[in-house]
């Protein structure tokens, strides 16, 4: 539901959309002592506040901006607004880039740029190619082979040892994100080399302006390029991205169920502490850090399961020291 005054628009959130929402304005968010305001997030012309009882304000001169892209990932009423500087990438030569990974508990974080030229699209377009989100893993494992053969593209991934090894200023998930995607687009840039294209897209997952300050200390950072919102929808190029780093993704996974022989599961639910909890009991504590993202809250929740259910001294490693 929403309602508009003046500048003013509201989301009244489920508990998994105020989470979403939260990590993705995070570096923005201040947090507030109060009964009844959990955050808020201030962009250069938009405040965002986050209250206790589910409820998102929006408020400023751009804030329907950024309320539109929430309503209509909610799939609630989206107001029109007169798009001056839209701009319809569908049918141009694109570099686009995406990631997976940041949702899962275990494997590491893939980022994957494809540079789709105009006539290639119509191609991908007949393969299936669409929103990874409306394809199952079976069905992307075979086309992203075909998608491989067709277009150039440039994988990195960051794996958990080494996620769990930065330093806290570079911990945040968002910078890790945007340091892969800079790196991964030179990568891109250098494979096509002269080769001409008319716009370089990242699938947002933070406003612009955060992006380049997560990298502000970073060498060779590419400048021309654009944040979009929903971007497997706005050009083929992100589509393919999005496939091909799945794959990865589940290669790597894969590779890991393999060395441990145990299945790592994908995603962050109650399964996966189960699963996570299984594996702390087979391997031990220290173990963990080398599958297992532990920034994540699953860690918490397994760590209170072996402080009630305390494991052998043999596979306790430093689970004690890190309280």
């Amino acid at each position: 539901m929403n309602s508009q005054t003046n500048n003013t628009h509201k989301i009244k959130a489920s508990s998994s959309q105020m989470n979403e929402m939260l990590e993705y304005y995070q570096g923005y968010l201040t947090y507030n002592a109060s009964n009844y305001i959990i955050a808020r997030a201030k962009l250069s012309n938009a405040t965002i506040t986050f209250y206790r009882t589910n409820v998102v304000l929006f408020q400023g001169l751009n804030e329907i901006k950024e309320y539109n892209y929430w309503a209509n990932k909610y799939g609630l009423t989206v107001e029109n607004v007169e798009k001056k500087d839209y701009i319809n990438y569908s049918n141009l030569s694109i570099i686009g880039s995406d990631e997976v990974g940041n949702g899962d508990y275990f494997g590491p974080i893939v980022v994957c740029a494809t540079f789709v030229a105009t006539d290639k699209i119509e191609q991908l377009r007949h393969l299936g190619v669409k929103d990874s989100k409306l394809l199952t893993d079976k069905q992307m494992i075979p086309m992203a082979l075909k998608i491989a053969n067709l277009i150039p593209y440039s994988i990195v991934y960051l794996d958990p040892i080494r996620i769990n090894s930065l330093t806290k200023n570079k911990d945040n998930f968002n910078f890790i994100k945007a340091y892969l995607h800079n790196k991964v687009i030179n990568s891109i840039l250098k494979k096509i080399g002269d080769v001409k294209y008319d716009a370089i897209l990242i699938d947002e997952f933070t406003p612009k302006e955060k992006y380049f300050e997560y990298l502000k200390d970073t060498s060779n950072v590419v400048r021309n390029i654009n944040l979009i919102k929903q971007g497997e929808k706005v050009h083929m190029s992100i589509a393919a991205a999005s496939i091909l780093a799945r794959v990865a993704f589940l290669r790597e996974l894969s590779k890991l169920s393999t060395k441990y022989d145990l299945e790592l599961l994908k995603g962050a639910g109650p399964e996966v502490d189960r699963n996570a909890i299984n594996f702390v009991k087979s391997f031990g504590w220290d173990e963990l850090k080398n599958v297992a993202k532990m920034k994540f809250a699953n860690t918490e929740r397994i760590r209170k399961y072996f402080l009630n259910n305390p494991m052998p001294k043999s596979r306790q490693g430093h689970f004690y020291n890190e309280e």
